[in-house]
């Protein structure tokens, strides 16, 4: 591999929102999103996620100039302290819902 090459198979777009991050078994935490693609996102949050952890994450996205709300599954692909502001979780989307998804590749395309 060449280093600092992009492994992602689809670019990323960036995205600063506020969002929440639901861990099983857990009260939902706040988070800030930080990038969006088609096959996943990164967030920013106060506390780590450990990588592979299954959870959901809740944010808006502006698409054609509405505001769409969007709930996904996300596994969680990388977590590095990233200073003051906490943690950057990187995951991979599960299963989306037809309106999350719709919504997800209006942005991202």
């Amino acid at each position: 591999m060449i280093p600092g090459t992009n492994r992602r198979i689809h670019p990323r777009k960036v995205l600063r929102a506020v969002a929440k991050v639901t861990l099983r078994g857990q009260p939902p935490r706040d988070g800030k999103t930080w990038d969006l693609g088609i096959d996943g996102m990164s967030i920013m949050s106060s506390k780590p996620i450990a990588p592979g952890t299954k959870c959901e994450v809740s944010f808006e996205l502006p698409v054609g100039g509405k505001v769409l709300p969007v709930t996904a599954a996300v596994k969680v692909l990388y977590c590095s302290f990233s200073g003051p502001d906490g943690f950057k979780i990187g995951t991979a989307f599960g299963d989306l819902d037809e309106d999350s998804r719709d919504a997800v590749h209006g942005f991202a395309e």
